[in-house]
């Protein structure tokens, strides 16, 4: 069976023969054997049916199929870098389609505003923003990227701090006149409650205490699947909500809602941006990502 022969090798060998006009300075450079570099060259005078060097023990020089050769076996080698290169500028481009998740109302975290400036930065970007308050599986959704809150269940994915987000129990100042305020999250059985039915368990409130994580199952005349519209209820009165800062933040500073049970307030939860670690190979979603925490940080 005929020996199977590297082309492309063994023409970058040749070029390395005659910029040395040397075996052995050439087996250096290519840190080869002597042996090697001159079955190289005997390749290509086999394939090509030519002579490319007169050699003696003394010296060496091109033959004219050598000359003749020589400028082509550049040419081509000149090529191949070049399409390495193209290859590389546009592997590294930024442009495509990135398919992001994440839950109703972190728009109020001001994440629209960055992606709208990354894509006026890179305006070969389109992004699909789906807002949904569910586990997202995003391999087998087809999703790049997910913003997500509190722990983490996919240890195969990798997660970058985003932020950190507080949740408070919060009413109306009408609300607490009228009914009274509880003193122990237990006491919230017996309140008027406003749900988040989007969440993965509707009518139970989480508190701390002694350093544990308990629940507390309440009710209310009102469910809504919208945190931010659950606010304006409860600023109307109509019960007590446990809900993100960023929704309240307003509504505290007018006046119009007051924290209560703040002894029992669980602690603070990371804002993470999460992906497939196999995503990274996409420099489009690399660069989303370090756009992104840059932003926060500033």
């Amino acid at each position: 069976m005929e020996r199977k022969i590297d082309l492309v090798k063994a023409m970058r060998t040749f070029l390395e023969v005659v910029e040395h006009m040397s075996f052995s300075e050439a087996s250096r450079a290519l840190n080869l054997v002597v042996s090697a570099v001159s079955r190289q060259v005997a390749d290509l005078e086999k394939h090509f049916d030519c002579t490319l060097l007169y050699r003696t023990t003394r010296s060496m020089k091109l033959t004219p199929e050598g000359e003749f050769y020589l400028e082509k076996f550049r040419q081509v080698i000149e090529q191949l870098e070049a399409l390495e290169s193209s290859k590389s500028e546009r592997t590294n481009k930024i442009q495509g389609k990135l398919r992001i998740t994440a839950p109703f109302n972190i728009d109020q975290l001001g994440l629209q505003h960055q992606l709208a400036a990354f894509m006026r930065q890179y305006p070969d970007v389109s992004i699909s923003w789906v807002l949904v308050n569910r586990y997202v599986n995003l391999i087998e959704e087809g999703f790049d990227l997910a913003v997500r809150v509190g722990d983490l269940e996919d240890s195969g994915f990798i997660a970058r701090k985003y932020g950190l987000l507080e949740v408070d129990f919060v009413a109306s100042p009408d609300y607490l006149k009228t009914h009274g305020e509880p003193k122990h999250p237990k006491d919230l059985s017996e309140h008027q409650c406003l749900i988040d039915s989007s969440i993965r368990q509707p009518g139970r409130f989480s508190y701390m205490e002694n350093n544990k994580q308990h629940q507390v199952s309440v009710k209310g005349a009102l469910d809504v699947n919208q945190g931010r519209i659950l606010a304006d209820f409860a600023a109307a009165g109509l019960g007590i909500a446990q809900l993100p800062d960023f929704l309240i933040k307003d509504y505290i500073d007018s006046g119009q809602l007051v924290p209560v049970l703040q002894a029992y307030k669980l602690p603070p939860r990371d804002i993470s941006l999460v992906y497939p670690a196999a995503k990274l190979t996409n420099p489009t979603l690399r660069a989303l990502i370090e756009f992104l925490l840059e932003v926060q940080e500033n």
